[in-house]
């Protein structure tokens, strides 16, 4: 339920998402962006309005990782990777052997904003040249990206449909 709720509030992985087997971001370029972490509350766009959602709690771990911890206490680890444009890119484990799952990030003062990367609204030609390997509508490989940081940079995002906010 933890990992659901992180890919919800981390711009709905599930629609369009970029993942990979291995990380493609080291731990030498996560960043403690958040601090000492704190307890958020969630928000998600629903028919146009804001819902509140779960919160979640967030707990600063070696090398610059979170956990992000929900009400029952199951735990995701989630790391951040700045981009120099300001934002981030979140890398967060999936279930299983689903490899890791990625999602740009803003980081207004005490608000986390997901920016969604939907895979269908990219650039197709320049996906297929960067080594993007497409496996569904809603899942696009990003093991052969050679320079990861470059790749998210390019990247168009749309509207925010969440956010969390520091309590």
């Amino acid at each position: 339920m933890l990992r659901i709720a992180v890919v919800v509030l981390l711009s709905a992985l599930l629609s369009g998402c970029f993942v990979s087997d291995h990380p493609v971001f080291g731990p030498e370029s996560a960043v403690r962006v958040l601090g000492d972490g704190g307890k958020y509350a969630t928000f998600e766009q629903v028919d146009g309005k804001e819902q509140p959602g779960d919160p979640i709690e967030i707990r600063p771990r070696e090398a610059n990782a979170y956990d992000f911890v929900n009400q029952n206490g199951a735990a995701n680890r989630v790391t951040f990777h700045p981009l120099p444009d300001g934002r981030y890119v979140a890398q967060t484990k999936l279930d299983a052997d689903q490899g890791y799952g990625y999602v740009i990030a803003r980081i207004d003062g005490p608000q986390i904003v997901p920016l969604p990367i939907d895979c269908d609204k990219q650039d197709q030609a320049r996906m297929a040249s960067l080594g993007v390997v497409r496996r569904s509508q809603y899942e696009c490989r990003i093991d052969a990206v050679k320079d990861p940081t470059g790749f998210f940079v390019g990247l168009k995002t749309t509207e925010p449909v969440s956010r969390m906010v520091r309590q």
